[in-house]
């Protein structure tokens, strides 16, 4: 490898971000260590959230050691973590401006930017309506359920796409439990609402999925398109009056791909579905962009970026070193579906295979997903 120094910058030090610098730091520790190649992480947060664990702080929060854990504990002693934001992406001129108008000059870019979690959509947010979707909604829907004692409860979900799409059917699930637990299920309502046209895209899901909200008793509306979320009630094609209402509010892009203009209509970065790069017009082909932040047709969900992160680390570190790359992602998705506290199952599809039948929930792949929660940082953190 002749000539100047490469520099790689990862914007964003979420599950995509960090997982893929980290596995670049394993791929080319020689080239860091030799100062052939720098490797930046943008990333202003001091700590960094486990979102799947929000599913569980309505009910038993999971230990902050899970919860919560320090970037700078969670980045490879090869990276430089930038505590400034990013302002700006500017592919034309190949470099990231910060807050201040500092640049950095790249010659990779990762935009690891997620989704954005818009609670300003509906007026009433912690008071009228609650949310499981930020870690401040799940704590005020915790105090929520705790005064809950029997009624209507209304689970909506406003918009799509947004981060995890199974979440909502998972907290219908232990909602259930809860419900039984309590003795308030006799005297508790329940109804399901989404604007799409299905409860989920994968046809198999879908009906495993309806299966299990009517073996439940809870109700369901699909293409459910909601007009307005007011104190007791949800408006749209039908008037839903409920004593607790949940919404999943619309989601969009970080700021600063919106205000880089790389991204399409809904606020998601537009990347060819095999190869992760940025399609904008200025891009140059060394510009990626991977988990939530892009506009691919597969879940917003941190397996998917954890899949996504083997590819774009793969593919930088490739053309790093060899001058080409051929590694692609076939559109694989892993994900679990919880259907109470005791039980779970498992469902994974990509491109070419659809999902095939969930198999039946049992303890085992709760057992799994614990292992997943649990094990988390330390997978992050060794870039596996």
């Amino acid at each position: 490898m002749g000539g100047s120094m490469k520099s790689i910058v990862v914007v964003g030090g979420g599950v995509g971000g960090l997982f893929t610098a980290n596995k670049l730091a394993s791929k080319l520790s020689a080239e860091l260590r030799r100062g052939e190649v720098s490797l930046t992480v943008v990333e202003p947060q001091e700590q960094q959230v486990y979102q799947p664990g929000f599913l569980y702080v309505p009910f038993k929060e999971l230990g902050p050691d899970v919860m919560f854990r320090r970037v700078d504990r969670l980045v490879s002693p090869l990276i430089r973590l930038e505590r400034e934001p990013a302002a700006r992406i500017d592919m034309a001129n190949k470099k990231v401006v910060l807050q201040s108008g500092r640049e950095l000059k790249y010659d990779y870019l990762v935009a690891a930017t997620g989704s954005v979690v818009k609670t300003e959509a509906f007026p009433g947010f912690g008071e009228v309506w609650h949310t499981l979707w930020t870690y401040e909604g799940a704590k005020r829907l915790r105090e929520a359920l705790r005064k809950f004692n029997g009624g209507t409860i209304a689970v909506s979900v406003t918009s799509t796409p947004y981060k995890c799409p199974v979440a909502p059917y998972e907290f219908l699930g232990l909602l259930n439990d809860y419900l039984m637990a309590t003795g308030l299920r006799a005297k508790t309502k329940v109804v399901f609402t989404t604007v799409a046209p299905h409860l989920h895209a994968q046809p198999q899901v879908n009906k495993f999925l309806e299966e299990a909200l009517s073996m439940w008793g809870f109700e369901y509306r699909v293409n459910f398109k909601i007009n307005a979320v007011e104190p007791g009630k949800l408006s749209g094609p039908e008037e839903i009056k409920a004593d607790l209402i949940i919404a999943v509010p619309p989601h969009g892009g970080a700021k600063v791909v919106v205000e880089s203009g790389i991204v399409d209509q809904a606020g998601w970065i537009p990347v060819d579905k095999n190869t992760l790069q940025i399609q904008a017009q200025v891009a140059t082909g060394a510009e990626y962009a991977l988990g939530d932040a892009t506009n691919l047709p597969v879940p917003k969900a941190g397996a998917v970026a954890h899949f996504q992160s083997e590819v774009v680390a793969s593919r930088i570190a490739e053309e790093i070193q060899l001058g080409h790359s051929d590694t692609t992602y076939d559109g694989r998705v892993i994900c679990f579906i919880l259907t109470g506290f005791e039980e779970a199952t498992q469902v994974s599809w990509n491109y070419e295979n659809p999902a095939k039948r969930p198999p039946p929930p049992s303890r085992f792949f709760v057992r799994l997903k614990d292992m997943t929660n649990y094990s988390i940082w330390s997978v992050m953190r060794c870039g596996l």
